[in-house]
């Protein structure tokens, strides 16, 4: 399972003015070996988080973290041909330094989205391989055609901000993606995304302009 490495998480922060997301890039292994849904990743995932060990991504503060809350989020997903809802909890930690509370979330989960990661990415390999038309695409999936070209779209963005402009047009759509879900570790993508962006990858809203972190600098 990817989640063995769970004492080798490696830690992305997004801060926001009160709250903050602690982003854990766990998944240590290629995308195509995965069978699992991402909530039960995520399930599984989360069990090795240890607050005490973290430090407060808005203060810096180490060792004064403590589990304070959680809430509910829905993840979708698509297996056995059809498209899944599955709540998760996610856990919020607090710092008994600064008193701001963090929630936390892995590569898998995309923030401020329901969709996986997953199941983005598998709605963008099928369209790029021309498997279905548009309409049947959208039904198979039960999404709308203008969330469909979206994600294209903020997939192809996110593929130049990574690859830069001279290589983005060597490298065809298609190609990029197979490239990153054959990647041995998809977290060292992930991480690396971040650290050049402050994004998640395929994240589509920006974070608050007061994060604590600028881009390519390590939290």
């Amino acid at each position: 399972m990817c989640a063995k490495k769970a004492d080798a998480f490696v830690t992305g922060v997004i801060c926001h003015s009160s709250t903050s997301m602690i982003r854990k890039n766990v998944l240590a292994c290629k995308l195509i070996r995965i069978k699992s849904s991402a909530s039960n990743l995520y399930q599984s995932q989360k069990d090795g988080f240890r607050p005490e060990l973290e430090t407060c991504p808005y203060c810096g503060s180490r060792g004064c973290c403590v589990r304070f809350a959680s809430y509910e989020r829905y993840v979708l997903d698509f297996l056995d041909g059809h498209p899944t809802c599955k709540s998760v909890r996610i856990p919020r930690i607090r710092c008994g330094s600064c008193g701001r509370t963090h929630a936390l979330l892995t590569d898998s989960l995309i923030p401020y989205r329901s969709y996986s990661l997953f199941f983005i990415l598998r709605v963008i390999g099928e369209y790029l391989l021309h498997l279905w038309t548009v309409e049947k695409l959208c039904t198979r999936f039960g999404i709308t055609h203008s969330m469909l070209y979206r994600w294209v779209r903020l997939f192809q963005q996110h593929k130049a901000e990574w690859l830069g402009t001279l290589a983005d047009l060597e490298q065809t759509p298609l190609s990029f993606l197979r490239h990153l879900v054959s990647i041995p570790e998809y977290c060292s993508f992930s991480r690396g995304f971040y650290l050049r962006t402050l994004l998640s990858f395929l994240q589509s809203h920006a974070n608050p302009a007061n994060c604590c972190y600028q881009p390519g600098r390590h939290p």
